[in-house]
């Protein structure tokens, strides 16, 4: 359970990494150590696993689909699959699920109620986190020559210690602006190091795997977290020249008056020292809540989290396309992880599809667009990649400010052919949060298919993150469709798209740093990111769609109003399918 996420379904024996226009592509990817260390992993889960081990797969009938699909007959359509696989959140109680454990409700019942009626339970910050623990931390940053402590320590006397843990810290409008909590925990909250390894902070919202069950433990792991844990952090597979390692305090940045006004001139002064006090608070409030509701129990439901989330998030992802989308012709993936290993459901995945990824995949960000496509549809030799040339093409077409604000890996873009000689363009794109690089990106696409490769058939799988309504802050679907109609594309959605039918349904807790974004349990549906995000989209002119479906269960299922990722399902989109056929 120790590879890399995604490991098992992305690192393809014998794929195909694309390289510069025309260049010969057939370099495997290279091995990377596993993320996990031992000592803070989380044991296998007690219960079974829904999931058979990949041997028993291939006894069940997984390997039917490996061979040809259509052998001996002319082709006239393709099955296409696109999912936002999501990559997994560091945080397994930010998001409501849908947990099979009544136990997971009560407790995030009993979290919302702790907050939101704290009543007698909203004591002073100095009862949780004390002078003591405060004294210990001031000395600890003195060991580490930290300035700007006598000021913090008149900062905990005379303000931070006299406030309430709910009321006065957790609830605090201002902490939230001046990012004095959310911008150390985004730091440090899971790091990830040079050769594959995760180093994670002592707190409940993450996938920690240390005992967490008293305040004075998780204080003494917490201090040797911050001063004495020494890590070499990861920048990305492109990073040149070696790096230093560092002791988790030092990465800490200075949060900026000119990029954060609420922030004072005198606390930009202090920043660092400041966070350090911010996160050690902040945490200990939410050990001591986790402790007050549920004591028994949390930390039993965070490690459930974390084996289907975290630990089984690449054999669940793997198992989904293997088995219910085995006869898929194209698997178009966003936001996938590009770590690689090699496991027995990578091997019996390779069997079936090669992977056309972005010449230099971003390993960091560790957020990438894949296509993967049928050995036994398509021909591996003579893939070209032609994403640079849909960017000029972006530039060229006015939208500079677009290509500017690109990110590396949203986009995979190449020209194959499959075994009856037809071409095709094939993409695979996620769109930017609010949805407004997805226009662009689609045009840029369409305008280089319709210049240099007009005889080839279209076809782009994406996450556009297009909303319900359209406004100065949100791509909306009714506008992006009639972008599509004024192109002559259309979608597998057709002329009369529904968007009120959605393909995320999601909503953040309570139990993360931004409290102002926090849905209660009973508007967790009705105040949900409900919204169609998810397009197949092609020439009309080319191609014509049927049979196409929304699936958020992995059983070719979809459940309405239902939040989700689930316990069986790892992403928070559905996935989208659709058959083809040839006009």
């Amino acid at each position: 359970a120790g590879v890399q996420i995604f490991a098992q379904m992305c690192a393809i024996k014998g794929e195909v990494p694309l390289g510069p226009r025309g260049s010969k592509i057939s370099e495997p990817l290279e091995r990377t150590e596993s993320p996990y260390d031992p000592g803070m992993i989380f044991a296998p889960s007690p219960l079974p696993s829904p999931f058979p081990p990949a041997s028993r797969m291939f006894l069940d009938g997984v390997t039917h689909a490996l061979g040809p699909l259509r052998d001996g007959q002319e082709r006239k359509e393709v099955h296409v699959v696109s999912w936002n696989v999501a990559a997994v959140n560091n945080n397994p109680f930010e998001y409501w699920i849908t947990h099979h454990d009544p136990a997971y409700n009560e407790l995030m019942d009993g979290v919302q109620d702790f907050l939101d009626h704290p009543g007698e339970r909203d004591v002073g910050v100095h009862e949780v986190f004390t002078d003591k623990m405060f004294n210990q931390l001031l000395c600890d940053m003195i060991d580490a020559n930290i300035s700007g402590l006598k000021e913090v320590a008149r900062l905990w006397r005379d303000d931070f210690s006299q406030r309430k843990i709910v009321s006065g810290f957790l609830k605090d409008a201002e902490i939230g602006k001046k990012r004095l909590a959310s911008m150390p925990d985004r730091i440090t909250n899971t790091i990830n190091t040079v050769g594959g390894g995760t180093q994670r902070r002592p707190t409940v919202i993450n996938f920690y795997g240390g005992e967490l069950s008293t305040m004075s433990s998780w204080w003494s792991q917490w201090r040797a977290f911050i001063f004495q844990c020494e890590v070499q952090v990861f920048k990305g597979k492109n990073h040149k020249g070696p790096i230093r390692p560092q002791v988790v305090y030092e990465l800490f940045d200075p949060i900026l008056q000119s990029k954060y006004p609420a922030v004072t001139q005198e606390e930009e002064a202090i920043s660092i020292p400041l966070q350090i006090l911010c996160l050690a608070i902040f945490d200990a409030v939410l050990v001591h809540m986790m402790l007050s509701v549920a004591p028994e129990t949390w930390q039993q439901i965070r490690e459930s989290i974390a084996q289907a989330m975290l630990l089984e998030k690449e054999r669940r992802t793997a198992h989904i396309l293997m088995d219910t989308y085995c006869d898929a012709d194209v698997l178009f993936l966003q936001e996938a992880p590009g770590a690689v290993n090699e496991c027995e459901l990578l091997t019996a995945l390779s069997k079936k599809y090669f992977k056309l990824s972005p010449g230099g995949i971003d390993g960091k960000r560790d957020q990438n667009s894949l296509v993967l496509c049928s050995r036994s549809t398509f021909v591996k030799e003579g893939v070209l990649d032609i994403t640079e040339e849909v960017l000029v093409t972006l530039g060229q077409l006015g939208n500079g400010k677009t290509k500017r604000s690109y990110v590396h890996g949203d986009l995979i873009a190449c020209t194959l052919q499959d075994k009856e000689g037809v071409m095709f363009l094939l993409a695979s794109f996620h769109g930017d949060t609010n949805g407004f690089s997805t226009k662009p990106i689609i045009e840029a696409i369409h305008k280089t298919a319709e210049t240099s490769y007009p005889n080839h058939k279209l076809i782009i799988g994406l996450d556009a993150n297009t909303y319900k309504v359209h406004s100065d802050q949100h791509q909306g679907v009714d506008d992006f469709q009639d972008f599509l109609e004024s192109a002559h594309m259309t979608s597998c959605w057709g002329a009369g798209v529904d968007a009120s039918s959605p393909t995320t349904c999601n909503a953040r807790t309570h139990l993360q740093p931004q409290l102002n974004k926090a849905i209660g349990k009973k508007d967790r549906i009705a105040k949900a990111d409900k919204n169609m995000k998810d397009w197949i989209v092609f020439n009309q002119a080319q191609l014509e769609p049927s049979a196409t479906a929304k699936d958020n269960t992995g059983k070719r299922h979809f459940i309405d109003n239902m939040v989700f990722p689930t316990m069986q399902f790892p992403s928070d989109h559905a996935i989208v399918s659709t058959v083809l056929s040839w006009k």
